[in-house]
């Protein structure tokens, strides 16, 4: 009886094993749909801050840059 007892003991711990590896595979596969969306926002905002950067530089062109007198050479 004892040889039942561990052989079901361990059965359940090997199922629950099994479970809560395919709950894992399951979230992460149901993660892609986040991450997709994470990186549709990373590349729009990206293009955004180059629209920005280009706009910028048309309204205020660069000014030519001074040499630092403080800094020694």
């Amino acid at each position: 009886q004892s040889d039942m007892q561990s052989w079901e003991e361990q059965s359940q711990g090997a199922i629950y094993t099994v479970e809560y590896a395919c709950s894992a595979i399951k979230n992460m596969t149901d993660s892609g749909v986040y991450f997709k969306s994470i990186d549709g926002l990373l590349k729009h905002s990206i293009a955004l801050k180059e629209q920005l950067n280009a706009a910028q530089g048309r309204r205020y062109p660069a000014k030519p840059r001074e040499k630092d007198p403080g800094i020694l050479r």
